[in-house]
């Protein structure tokens, strides 16, 4: 049978079939529309729950079992190991430092003598300014002395001014330290840059020496230094190798670069570009001072670390600053310019306003402290905790959810910024046609593998990990509040976040509440500030931050959690 024979009989018996039916052709497509539909309907439904699988639709962070998506590294226990926490208790000196600040902050704005050159020694005090030279070094436990190349400015072409009280020094209580010195107490640092040292000879000679140094030939244990400072009345062979200090008395300071080869013991070593920056021959009998690093120094391994700096003075501007007395005191209460009102001033002990001032100072210092101290050991276990924290799936719609909110973010920041992104090396902004190029600009992807869009999912992709450490700590402890509870803890952490918002913006203003005419204009006020607060954070956000705060106030309580803060261990690694 031939194929059209056949679809002509197959034709016929379906014809057949529905005159047997009793159908019309009406009925007939009523029937085979149905059908379809029933058929689509199934594959829809299908579709639909293969998406719901594979983008794990149905899951909750609440619900879910969070073990089958997050799980800890094998050797980890979150509830009993050791975290390093990068903060230490306030110094004694720490008020003292604040009143400094406060006298030099009402200093007489006329100089008693202006000039940096030092006619006569003069005592530093309070507001004056100092020109200095200075070089910076810690100890080692054997109490070797460790320099570090960015704690001098000898490498510079003329000494640092800084006003003491100001408190922009590298470190703390140097200003301090340096009132009630005089300026006579140092000699006179004076730099060197024309000639060599065989010109000017070995003795009391300091030479600042730049080099990169390979040992064995071995490039892994290549370093790179700059203004290494080596006293040549040392024995520099001893620490540099053979015939290190014979080739570097050749050299002109400033010079060409050379090649030193030396030899110290089975060791062999190779400095190449070698030069000396200057010399110095006054480098004897410097002034001492001694400061420490914040716990919050932007180096991590100095914070805390006690420092000496070697200073020698190049000049001073003298001003007159009030003296720390009763009078002074009572004179910034009557100009309300002292941080604290009368009122909370006379609640604090001390016989005197010198003494109350004082207490209040500690205990504001100390307040800081506490504040600081649970946030910074907060950071520190919850970091741990995330990085010892595996990601084993990720639900997909969770991702996509996220990873769409921050495009469209971005997108909103393109187009209200017109395309425009801050460049901090030029010090201007650059405008950017597309927002492919805008995106990549604005996360500093510039030349990165990642495009901006990989680089958002990825962020994504983290912020799911957070949140899945989040809920598995909060369940796993029983740490889930009820309705009751949780509504307590959520309004305390929205009305912190607008408390602390109403003040940096009162701040920003330079404005406090006493510049309201009424109560009822400040709390206006407050009310238009909490409407920004929630048009810029949604709800969730105050949700977590509220199960974030629950979980960690109650994990680091935790007694298997050892917190060794910078009083108990160095920053600074131990060396020799």
């Amino acid at each position: 049978m031939n194929s059209k024979t056949k679809n002509k009989t197959e034709n016929n018996s379906i014809s057949a079939f529905f005159a047997k039916l009793n159908l019309n052709n009406q009925k007939i497509a009523i029937i085979v529309t149905a059908a379809i539909l029933v058929i689509v309907s199934i594959t829809a439904a299908i579709i639909g729950l293969v998406d719901y699988i594979q983008m794990d639709r149905g899951f909750d962070y609440m619900k879910s079992n969070l073990s089958d998506y997050v799980e800890f590294a094998s050797n980890f226990d979150y509830k009993n190991f050791k975290i390093n926490v990068d903060i230490a208790k306030p110094k004694a000196s720490d008020v003292d430092v604040a009143i400094l600040a406060l006298r030099a902050n009402h200093k007489n704005k006329e100089a008693n003598y202006g000039g940096y050159t030092i006619k006569e020694p003069m005592e530093i005090g309070a507001g004056d300014i100092v020109n200095i030279w200075y070089r910076g070094y810690l100890l080692d436990d054997n109490g070797d002395e460790i320099f570090i190349t960015d704690l001098t400015n000898f490498g510079n072409s003329t000494a640092t001014a800084y006003e003491i009280g100001g408190r922009k020094f590298l470190a703390e209580d140097v200003e301090l330290n340096l009132v009630g010195h005089s300026t006579g107490e140092s000699p006179k640092f004076e730099k060197i840059t024309v000639g060599s040292v065989d010109q000017i000879g070995k003795e009391n000679t300091v030479v600042y020496v730049n080099f990169t140094r390979t040992t064995n030939g071995d490039t892994k244990t290549k370093i790179t230094k700059s203004n290494v400072r080596i006293d040549l009345s040392t024995d520099v062979d001893d620490e540099f190798g053979d015939g290190f200090l014979e080739r570097i008395c050749l050299l002109e300071f400033g010079g060409k670069k050379v090649i030193i080869d030396t030899t110290k013991g089975d060791d062999k070593y190779q400095y190449t570009d070698v030069s000396i920056s200057f010399a110095t021959q006054c480098e004897v009998n410097p002034l001492v001072i001694e400061g420490y690093f914040a716990f919050d120094y932007s180096t991590e391994n100095l914070r805390n670390e006690k420092v000496y700096f070697e200073v020698y003075f190049d000049g001073m501007i003298d001003y007159d600053a009030p003296e720390f007395t009763d009078e002074f005191i009572q004179e910034r209460l009557k100009e309300d310019d002292l941080g604290v009102s009368e009122e909370e001033l006379n609640k604090c002990e001390g016989a005197t306003l010198v003494e109350k001032y004082r207490n209040y100072a500690t205990k504001v210092v100390n307040d800081i402290y506490e504040e600081n101290y649970e946030s910074y050991v907060k950071n520190a276990v919850w970091n741990q905790i995330k990085n010892k924290t595996n990601l084993i799936k990720v639900p997909g719609y969770k991702a996509e959810e996220i990873y769409n909110e921050y495009v469209i973010d971005t997108t909103d920041k393109y187009v209200m910024n017109g395309g425009q992104v801050y460049n901090s090396s030029t010090g201007s902004y650059q405008t950017y046609n597309t927002l492919d190029e805008y995106a990549t600009a604005y996360y500093g992807l510039s030349g990165s593998s990642y495009t901006w869009r990989e680089y958002i999912y990825s962020l994504a992709i983290n912020l799911i990990k957070e949140r899945m450490v989040m809920y598995y700590l909060l369940r796993a402890e029983n740490l889930v509040p009820s309705d009751a509870e949780f509504k307590v803890a959520y309004d305390s952490t929205v009305n912190e976040y607008v408390d602390s918002y109403i003040e940096e913006y009162l701040a920003y203003e330079g404005k406090t509440k006493e510049d309201f005419e009424t109560e009822e204009a400040y709390q206006e006020y407050c009310d238009e500030r909490r409407a920004e607060i929630f048009a810029y954070y949604d709800d969730n956000f105050f949700v977590e931050t509220t199960y974030y705060n629950i979980v960690m106030d109650n994990i680091i309580k935790l007694e298997g959690i050892d917190i060794v803060t910078l009083d108990e261990r160095r920053a600074y690694p131990t060396v020799k």
